[in-house]
C-alpha cells in the first residue's frame, strides 16, 4: 500500500517544505471545499480542478453506490429482507417479533445507513461477535449476513478497480470541478500521485477510496502539526498512527511570527495549559469573552452584521457576495444558530428544496393520510389537510381561500378522520346555519362562534375542494397495497400531477417552474429503479426522488460556519482595505464537548464498533478512532484557528440553551478571562419590533360601550375585534368551551328569572339545554359535558341567587351578561393601576363618540397591552401577549 504521510508546520508556508516540488503539480483532494478554496487563494500553483474535495471524487469513483437510484433500491431491498427473515433466534423470547420488525421498518433509513457502513468497512460476517451486541444490532447483522449471502447487486460495492478506472475517475472529477476561468492548465496535472489534505474525521467510504488509490498511485496525506502544541495535536497522531505508514514530521519551524497576533498569543496560552506547562502562560494577556443570553440574541447580533454587509454591497453595486462585506467571519462550535438565520435570510442559504415548497409538503401530507386498508384518506392530523389545501394544487379563484375556510370550520369536524365524514359534518353545518338565521335568539348566541361566521357558499367551496383532494389521492394510490408496490408506477403518477396541476398553472413563476422541471429530471433519473417494496418504504424514500437536480451556483452560503471550515477559511485572502475579525463562537462546555457518539446510524453506536470484531483492518481502526477523537478535534480546530488567524479575533459563548444553563469552556476559566454580557448598540424601538399599526382610510362605524371597553382594555384587541371582525369571535377550543358554559348559565338565568331555586329542576334544565347546545359544539366530549354542567350550577348558586331566588333579570343584569359574552369575564385580576378599575365602567353614547372618533382612531398606534384578560382574548393566537401574561402571573404582576 503506497501511502506517505507528511506534516507541515505552517499552512501559509507549505511551499517551503522539502516535499513541495514533488506535490505541487499533482491531483489534490481536500476534506472540504473551504480548504480547497483557501489553498487556491494562498498558492499560485493551485487552482480549482487541480484541487477538489474527496467527496467529489468518491461520487465519481463509486457512482452507483452514491446515487439516488441505489439509495432507493437499497431501502426497498432491506424492507423486503425484514419481511422474510426470521429474527426469532436473535431476539429475546420476552419480546414480540412484530414489535421488533415494526421498529426496524420505522427506522428503515437508519438501518440502511448502518448496513452501508458495514459494507464500506468490509466487515466479515463470520467474525462479528454477536454475543456482545444488543438485540437490535444482532437484527441488523442478520440483515447484513443475508445480503452478503445472496450477493444482492444493490449492496455490491465495487472492489475490482483497474488503473484505467482510477485515471478515468480522476479525469472526470477534474472536468466536473474545473472553473470556466481557471488560472491553470489541467493537462499539466500529474496523475501518478494523489495528495490528500486535512482529513481527521474519516468516513468508511473515504478510507476505502484511499485504499483503492494506493494500489495504483502514490497517496500523500498532509496535515498541519505543531511540535510546540504536542498535546493539542496528539489527536492527529492518534488517528494517523493507525495507517500502515510512518508519519514524517516536518523538520521546519515557521511559527515565529505567531506572538505578533492576538489569536496566536491566546493559542499559546491555551496550548500551554493543555500541556501542563503553566509556567509559560502569559497571564498578562487578557482574553475577553462575550456572553450571549440565548441563541436568539446571538442570531440578532449576526443579523445586524449581515444587514450592514448587504448595505455595503448595495453601495458597491453588488460587486461581491454579501459575506465579502461582513466585518466578522463567525465560526461556531455549534452552528445551529443558522436555523434561526435561515428564517431571517432564506435566500442566503441556497435554493429552497422542492419539498420545502407548499407543493412538496402536499406530497408528504397526502401520503401520510393514505390508508391502505380502506383505500382512502385517513386523517390522523388536521395539519396534513392544511398542507394539501394551502399548496395551490386545488383550484380556487382566490388563493388561500380554501385553507382559510377550513381553518374557521375545523373545530366543527375535528373529531372526524375521513374526508367523507368531514363533508357530512359540513353539510350539517349548512343546515344549522339556515336554522340559526331564522331564529334571532340563536343568531345572537352563535355570532361569536367562528364556524357559524361562515356563509353557505364558503362551505360549498370547501366541500368541492375536499372532494378534489380525495380524487387526487385516489389517482395516486388506488391499487397500492402494503407490499410489492412498483415504484416506477408511482413516479409516473407524480410526474402526471406535476405536469398537469403545477407546470400548466398560469400563475407559476419562472423560478419555481425551473425547479419543477429539475424535479421532473430527477424523477427521470430514478425512474428506472427496480424498487418494489412496501407502501411505507415508498413514503420514506420520497425525500430522495422528490428533489430537484441541483442548480449551478445555487448552493448555500453559510453565514455562520462550523469548526470544520476553519482550516481553509483562514487562508482566504481578503481585500487590503477590508478589516475582518475572526469570531469563534459557542465556546461553552456543552457546545465544545459535542461528540460523534450519537452520529452513528441506529442501532449502531461506538460500543458496537469497539466489541463487534477484533479491529485487525487499519480502515476499521482509523474510522473508530477518528470518531472517538472528535471532541479533541474540535479543541484542535479552535486553537488552530486562533494560532493562524492574521487578523483580530473575538470569542463568545451562549449562556442559556432552552432550560439548560451553560458554562464557558473550562480551558478559558483557567486563564485571565473577562466575561462581558452582550449589549446591543441600539435599543430596539417599537417600530422595529412591529408592535404598532397604522390604519388609513377607515370608514367609521357606530361603536357601542363594549367597543369602548375593548379600546380601554387593549388598543390592539379593539382593532381586531371591534374594527376588523366587529365583535368577539371565539376560535379555539378552550375559549369556545368557556363560551358554551357562559351561554348555558345565561339561558338558566333568563329562564329562572325571579323564581325559587330548586336544585333538581335546575340540574335537569342545564342538562336539557346542554343537549340543545351540544350539536353546535361537537368537539366537546361526554366527560366534559358533566364538568360544564357542574361548573355552571356552581356559578348560578354563587352569583345568580339572592335569598334562595334567582335575581330578576333587568337592564343591569343584561348588561353584565353581555359583558361576560364579550370578554368571558367582567373584571381584571391582580394588582390593578388606578385607570384599569374603570375599564368595564358603562359609558354614554356621547362619551363613546368623543373617544372613538375618526381623528383619534387615525392617530392611534394600536399597541398591545398585557393584562389579565389576555388569555380570554379571541385574538390571542395572533397577538401572543397571553404567553407573556402566564410568566407575569407566576410573579403576581399583571401589568407592564
Amino acid at each position: 500500500m503506497a501511502i506517505t504521510i507528511y506534516t507541515y508546520s505552517n499552512p501559509y508556508k507549505i511551499d517551503k517544505e522539502p516535499y513541495w516540488a514533488s506535490i505541487q503539480n499533482c491531483f489534490h483532494l481536500c476534506v472540504s471545499q473551504t480548504l480547497a478554496n483557501g489553498l487556491c487563494d494562498q498558492y499560485r500553483e493551485f487552482f480549482q480542478g487541480k484541487l477538489t474535495t474527496i467527496k467529489n471524487f468518491v461520487n465519481v469513483l463509486y457512482r452507483n453506490w452514491e446515487s439516488d437510484v441505489f439509495a432507493i433500491s437499497q431501502r426497498a431491498v432491506i424492507d423486503n429482507v425484514i419481511d422474510y427473515l426470521d429474527f426469532s433466534l436473535v431476539v429475546p423470547g420476552t419480546m414480540e417479533l412484530s414489535d421488533v420488525i415494526g421498529a426496524l421498518k420505522r427506522n428503515r433509513n437508519s438501518v440502511c445507513e448502518s448496513i452501508r457502513t458495514m459494507f464500506e468497512l468490509g466487515m466479515e460476517p463470520g467474525q462479528i461477535k454477536e454475543s456482545e451486541l444488543t438485540y437490535e444490532q444482532r437484527c441488523v447483522v442478520e440483515i447484513y449476513k443475508e445480503l452478503e449471502r445472496t450477493g444482492n447487486k444493490f449492496f455490491a460495492l465495487k472492489n475490482n478497480f483497474t488503473e484505467e478506472d482510477i485515471d478515468n475517475a480522476i479525469s472526470e472529477t477534474i472536468k466536473l470541478t474545473v472553473g470556466s476561468g481557471t488560472k491553470g492548465d489541467i493537462s499539466e496535472i500529474r496523475g501518478d500521485s494523489i495528495i490528500i489534505h486535512g482529513i481527521h474525521q474519516f468516513s468508511p467510504i473515504m478510507l476505502k477510496t484511499i485504499e483503492v488509490l494506493s494500489k495504483y498511485k502514490l497517496v500523500v496525506i498532509l496535515f498541519n502539526y505543531q511540535l510546540e502544541y504536542k498535546s493539542v495535536y496528539q489527536t492527529w497522531l492518534d488517528v494517523y498512527s493507525l495507517f500502515e505508514s510512518k508519519v514524517v514530521i516536518s523538520p521546519k519551524d515557521f511559527s515565529d511570527d505567531r506572538e505578533s497576533f492576538q489569536g496566536g498569543r491566546a493559542a499559546n496560552n491555551i496550548a500551554a495549559l493543555i500541556g501542563g506547562n503553566t509556567c509559560s502562560i502569559d497571564f498578562a494577556e487578557k482574553i475577553e469573552v462575550v456572553e450571549y443570553n440565548n441563541a436568539t440574541e446571538f442570531a440578532g447580533y449576526i443579523a445586524k452584521l449581515f444587514e450592514g454587509a448587504e448595505r455595503a454591497r448595495r453601495d458597491e453595486n453588488f460587486a461581491h457576495p454579501a459575506l465579502y462585506y461582513m466585518d466578522e467571519q463567525i465560526y461556531a462550535a455549534n452552528s445551529a444558530v443558522n436555523d434561526i438565520l435561515k428564517i431571517y435570510f432564506p435566500e442566503q442559504f441556497g435554493e429552497r428544496d422542492f419539498l420545502d415548497y407548499p407543493i412538496g409538503h402536499f406530497f408528504f401530507a397526502i401520503t401520510n393520510m393514505w390508508d391502505l386498508e380502506t383505500q382512502s384518506l385517513y386523517i390522523r392530523d388536521l395539519r396534513d389537510i392544511y398542507e394539501c389545501l394551502s399548496c395551490g394544487i386545488i383550484t380556487e379563484k382566490v388563493p388561500g381561500e380554501c385553507v382559510s375556510i377550513f381553518d374557521k370550520a375545523r373545530l366543527f369536524f375535528s373529531s372526524e378522520t375521513t374526508i367523507s365524514d368531514i363533508i357530512k359534518k359540513l353539510r350539517r353545518l349548512k343546515r344549522q346555519l339556515r336554522d340559526i338565521n331564522d331564529d334571532g335568539a340563536e343568531r345572537a348566541e352563535c355570532q361569536r362562534i367562528e364556524y357559524f361566521d361562515l356563509s353557505e357558499s364558503e362551505i360549498d367551496k370547501l366541500i368541492i375542494a375536499l372532494m378534489d383532494l380525495n380524487g387526487i389521492a385516489e389517482l395516486f394510490y388506488a391499487d397500492f397495497n402494503d407490499q410489492n408496490n412498483d415504484f416506477k408506477v408511482f413516479y409516473g403518477k407524480i410526474r402526471e400531477v406535476l405536469v398537469s396541476h403545477v407546470l400548466d398553472a398560469r400563475d407559476i413563476d419562472d423560478e419555481f417552474k425551473d425547479i419543477v422541471q429539475r424535479v421532473l429530471r430527477r424523477i427521470e433519473e430514478v425512474g428506472n429503479s427496480e424498487a418494489n417494496a412496501s407502501f411505507d418504504c415508498l413514503r420514506d424514500t420520497m425525500q430522495l426522488y422528490l428533489r430537484q437536480v441541483p442548480g449551478e451556483g445555487r448552493g448555500a452560503k453559510w453565514i455562520v460556519r462550523n469548526f470544520e471550515q476553519i482550516d481553509g477559511d483562514i487562508l482566504r485572502k481578503k481585500s487590503n482595505t477590508q478589516k475582518r475579525i475572526h469570531h469563534f463562537a459557542c465556546l461553552s462546555d456543552q457546545d465544545m464537548s459535542i461528540s460523534h457518539r450519537d452520529e452513528f446510524p441506529w442501532p449502531l453506536d461506538i460500543d458496537f464498533f469497539e466489541v463487534a470484531q477484533s479491529p485487525v483492518d487499519w480502515k476499521y481502526q482509523v474510522f473508530v478512532t477518528s470518531r472517538l477523537e472528535y471532541k479533541n478535534f474540535r479543541r484542535y480546530a479552535l486553537i488552530y484557528g486562533l494560532a493562524f488567524s492574521r487578523c483580530p479575533v473575538k470569542l463568545s459563548y451562549i449562556k442559556n440553551r432552552g432550560e439548560n444553563t451553560s458554562e464557558l469552556y473550562y480551558l478559558f476559566n483557567a486563564l485571565n478571562v473577562e466575561i462581558k454580557p452582550y449589549e446591543p448598540d441600539v435599543p430596539i424601538g417599537y417600530k422595529q419590533r412591529g408592535e404598532y399599526i397604522e390604519i388609513r382610510d377607515y370608514g367609521m362605524a357606530k361603536f357601542s360601550k363594549y367597543d369602548l371597553m375593548r379600546y380601554n382594555l387593549c388598543k390592539y384587541r379593539f382593532l381586531l375585534e371591534s374594527i376588523i371582525e366587529e365583535r368577539s369571535v371565539y376560535k379555539d377550543e378552550f375559549l369556545l368551551k368557556r363560551y358554551l358554559k357562559v351561554l348555558l348559565e345565561h339561558r338558566a338565568r333568563r329562564h329562572f328569572s325571579g323564581k325559587v331555586f330548586a336544585s333538581d329542576i335546575v340540574s335537569d334544565y342545564l342538562r336539557d339545554q346542554l343537549e340543545d347546545l351540544k350539536p353546535k359544539f361537537g368537539f366537546v366530549n361526554y366527560a366534559e359535558t358533566w364538568d360544564i354542567i357542574k361548573s355552571a350550577r356552581e356559578y348560578l348558586e354563587k352569583y345568580a341567587l339572592y335569598h334562595g331566588r334567582f335575581v330578576q333579570i333587568r337592564e343591569e343584569q343584561m348588561d353584565h351578561m353581555t359583558k361576560r359574552e364579550n370578554f368571558l369575564a367582567t373584571k381584571l385580576a391582580g394588582n390593578l393601576m388606578a385607570h384599569e378599575g374603570e375599564i368595564f365602567k358603562n359609558s354614554t353614547q356621547e362619551e363613546i363618540d368623543h373617544t372613538l372618533n375618526k381623528e383619534n382612531l387615525s392617530d392611534e398606534k394600536y399597541r398591545k397591552v398585557l393584562n389579565s384578560l389576555c388569555g380570554n382574548c379571541s385574538e390571542k393566537d395572533i397577538c401572543l401577549e397571553s404567553f407573556r401574561f402566564k410568566m407575569r402571573e407566576k410573579k403576581g404582576n399583571y401589568n407592564d
